[in-house]
């Protein structure tokens, strides 16, 4: 089934590139047909992927027109308007992701394509970008601090030391680093120890009470953010994929995780992958986080967007991350139950999520990032069959 999904998701890809690069959606509704910095980036990850001229040529132009359109602080647009160049740098707050995205974007084209003369023009752009997000650590000890809806779970209350925007910047440091620039830090192993605690290394905890803290709660998967105080260990999909694509993990880590995606199958009934984990509801620490804030309406109810939807996206990367950890049997049973879920959903047409509780869709139609994560599960697919652990990241 996943596979044959594969010209549809490939023909949306070329639906959505313009001579501008990718747009995030085919509808012009709530700024979707615009150049998102990292819905292009996703799909210029799927380009590496397919490989398609056009796709490619796509994931090129997304590049040179966020580059172009930096701010003179070094910030690159959350998203821009080709149609009439507004350029957008966060409403409520800035994005951090739109930075991280477009770096390792940058990296991973000019690594996979050789592109010399569109990594000539971008490379001072990736470099500015590089510079901005030092200031962004505040105290110069190597994490991102991510305020409050800034980054793609844009109404959804994770902030702080992130996962997944440091591993997003960990990403694009490491590939960097493969194109000869000298690394700007080092926090490899204090990112692994203080996002998945363990009781043998609480002498290097960012934050010794929360560090004791979460060994108490016990430990399934990498937090999805770290506060002074707080190790917040729900699950996110998107960072945890991203740990899985850029550390190996030990025996302990995979069973813990298994673990987790058992519990996910319980709960729901499928082997699914939510956007994050447990969903907030009313009796929630950080409800009060949640309820009022939004744009257009109210859209994080229990499974929902956000708080719990399961999005294709980070799906995908997650099996593509599970894949390159040599775990065939979950990558195998996580798009079993995806694919059970598209063949008992006849209006599925490439939306943004869908609830794992109601098993109902949500969210714009014709995206890119579904389209995207689509395209990383059937390369998860072909990576376990080819008995192959290197991915676009590597």
């Amino acid at each position: 089934m996943i596979t044959a999904q594969k010209t549809i998701a490939w023909q949306l890809l070329d639906d959505l590139s313009t001579s501008h690069g990718f747009l995030a959606s085919t509808l012009d509704e709530d700024n979707y047909k615009r150049i998102w910095s990292r819905d292009s980036m996703v799909c210029g990850l799927a380009a590496l992927i397919t490989k398609a001229p056009k796709h490619l040529e796509a994931f090129k132009q997304s590049l040179l027109t966020l580059a172009a359109n930096q701010s003179a602080e070094g910030i690159i647009p959350s998203n821009v308007d080709p149609r009439n160049g507004k350029v957008s740098y966060g409403s409520l707050v800035g994005r951090i992701d739109a930075n991280t995205w477009f770096i390792l974007g940058a990296c991973l084209y000019f690594k996979h394509t050789g592109d010399e003369t569109t990594w000539n023009r971008i490379k001072p752009n990736v470099l500015k970008t590089r510079t901005y997000l030092v200031n962004l650590e505040f105290n110069n000890k190597g994490w991102l601090y991510t305020p409050l809806s800034g980054n793609w779970a844009d109404e959804y209350p994770i902030h702080g030391y992130t996962l997944y925007d440091n591993l997003l910047r960990m990403l694009g440091e490491k590939a960097l680093a493969e194109l000869g620039y000298d690394r700007g830090f080092d926090v490899d192993q204090k990112s692994l120890i203080n996002f998945w605690p363990e009781s043998k290394n609480t002498d290097l905890a960012h934050h010794k009470a929360g560090f004791e803290d979460a060994l108490d709660k016990g430990v399934q998967n990498f937090a999805a953010f770290v506060l002074p105080g707080l190790y917040d260990l729900r699950f996110d999909a998107g960072g945890n994929a991203l740990a899985l694509l850029y550390w190996d993990l030990s025996e302990a880590q995979k069973e813990a995780l298994h673990g987790r995606v058992s519990g996910f199958k319980q709960e729901t009934g499928a082997c699914l992958i939510p956007a994050f984990w447990p969903v907030i509801n009313e009796d929630s620490y950080d409800w009060n986080l949640l309820k009022t804030n939004y744009s257009y309406s109210f859209k994080n109810h229990p499974g929902d967007f956000h708080n719990g939807g399961v999005w294709p996206v980070w799906m995908g990367l997650f099996t593509l991350g599970l894949a390159a950890q040599g775990e065939s049997e979950l990558v195998s049973e996580i798009i079993s139950a995806f694919e059970q879920e598209l063949l008992s959903k006849s209006d599925w047409a490439y939306q943004e999520y869908f609830n794992p509780i109601s098993k109902s869709l949500g969210g714009k139609t014709q995206m890119g990032y579904s389209a995207s994560g689509v395209i990383f599960m059937q390369e998860a697919l072909r990576m376990i069959q080819a008995k192959e652990r290197t991915t676009v990241f590597h």
